[in-house]
């Protein structure tokens, strides 16, 4: 069909099913039928929008830059009187606070009067160099000038005046001492007139798995493939090396990354979430099961060589998560799905101030089939308080210590941590166990996802 064709909304609202599927996004009708298999987050999750405009679902899923590259793909037309919508920007409202009221100086002229006073008894009590029985007057003075107060007259004779130059003279001096004592006594209101003190503490250390490095958002990069291991039947760990060892790949913990090639005449893209982090100097890790029948997976990934260069581009996805992002985090992982689990697993660990405690359920057909067991069974043994592992298998050997067959209620419920604002679970693997384990989740009373994954999103679908 053409690009340039366009569709009305019930044209678009016919192409519903699982084997005839179309979606609007920004005005542009794609049929994805045939990228329903391929679809990193499931297919159920297409088909909930099929049929609909999933402009919003498709902003809000975090790696649109690379969707939008596979839609180009699936390009059929347009749709008809379509009408963009402006999302509003939140409005934050500042309050302003009102201004403090200037306080009145605390040395008031009766503050004055009372240094004052005090600084005259001081200099007359220096003056007499001790001369005085100063109990007795201290005691008797007050009555005597209470009850004279009226009948006060100049006596005369040189030792009275000479006694009233010398109060007077002690006077002026304790003045001139008292105001000086107000001055040095004054202390005005209000924190910002204490001199300034910096509390001494420990500068943190930067998150270096915050740091931006060698790769981009926008734009693909090479990078040479240096090693590469066959840990299980069709699944690989590929290593590929940064252009300097002490370059850092610059993925925030949960995202991922996409990889381009051609195949076919085609532009094909898909995301992957490293095992590598930050702290793995000069190199980038991905454990992939390549699927014989997979475009990417199978006809290309499976088929490099040590020395072929791979186009990178990220980071991308929805979930960073960050120390204090939640107390418990409950882990249902089946096959692959454990590299995104594992990066955080492995974040948290090495965190000593990361007190998140980790309970993972990881299903697999067999044992053979369990991915980074060493790792995993490290990081128990070493950080018990922050992880625990309980492992599920269809085919489990004889004398198996853990679970087998499904993921069932009955073991979510045994081996999750429960229900609560502090409590956060997350699923990735194949859509069928992930479509189970939701359902059960919900039953057990936790928070129902949304079609698109959220940060905020108690169950969270990687």
């Amino acid at each position: 069909m053409s690009s340039t064709r366009e569709f009305s909304q019930k044209d678009l609202e016919s192409h519903n099913t699982r084997v005839d599927l179309w979606i609007a996004v920004h005005g542009k009708v794609y049929d994805v039928t045939k990228y329903i298999q391929d679809h990193p987050g499931g297919q159920d999750l297409l088909i909930d929008v099929g049929g609909t405009d999933a402009t919003a679902a498709f902003e809000d899923v975090g790696h649109s830059e690379d969707a939008s590259e596979i839609l180009e793909q699936y390009l059929i037309g347009t749709l008809k009187d379509h009408q963009e919508v402006v999302r509003s920007k939140a409005v934050r409202v500042i309050q302003q606070s009102a201004p403090l009221p200037a306080k009145k100086k605390s040395s008031t002229l009766a503050n004055i009067a009372i240094i004052t006073s005090i600084g005259g008894f001081a200099s007359l009590l220096f003056l007499s160099k001790g001369h005085i029985n100063l109990p007795d007057k201290f005691v008797q003075l007050p009555k005597a000038w209470l009850k004279d107060l009226p009948q006060i007259r100049l006596p005369r004779g040189g030792f009275s005046n000479g006694f009233i130059s010398a109060t007077a003279l002690c006077a002026s001096i304790g003045g001139i001492i008292g105001v000086q004592l107000s001055k040095a006594l004054h202390i005005e209101a209000g924190f910002e007139k204490y001199p300034p003190h910096v509390k001494s503490h420990k500068v943190p250390k930067p998150n270096p798995n915050l740091a931006r490095g060698f790769l981009d958002p926008k734009e693909y990069k090479s990078l040479p493939l240096i090693k590469k291991d066959q840990l299980s039947p069709n699944v690989y760990r590929f290593i590929f090396q940064l252009p300097k060892t002490t370059d850092v790949i610059g993925i925030p913990i949960g995202q991922h990354v996409a990889i381009k090639s051609t195949i076919d005449g085609a532009v094909v893209s898909r995301s992957y979430t490293p095992t590598s982090n930050n702290t793995d100097l000069g190199r980038l890790e991905l454990v992939i099961k390549c699927y014989p029948d997979g475009i990417l997976t199978g006809q290309y990934l499976a088929k490099l060589e040590v020395g072929d260069k791979v186009l990178f581009r990220g980071p991308k996805g929805a979930m960073k998560y960050h120390s204090g992002l939640c107390k418990q985090i409950g882990m249902i992982a089946g096959g692959t799905g454990i590299t995104p689990m594992y990066q955080l697993i492995r974040a948290i660990c090495e965190d000593e101030k990361d007190l998140t405690q980790v309970s993972l359920i990881y299903a697999n057909r067999s044992e053979e089939d369990i991915l980074l067991r060493k790792e995993l069974e490290f990081f128990a043994r070493n950080y018990p308080r922050n992880f625990r592992i309980w492992y599920m298998l269809d085919k489990p050997p004889q004398k198996w210590a853990y679970g087998k067959g499904f993921v069932t209620p009955d073991v979510m419920a045994a081996k999750l941590p429960k229900p609560s604002t502090d409590t956060k679970i997350m699923l990735c693997g194949p859509p069928g166990m992930v479509n189970a384990s939701k359902k059960a989740l919900v039953n057990m009373e936790f928070q129902a996802p949304g079609n698109v994954s959220k940060m905020t999103d108690q169950i969270f679908c990687f």
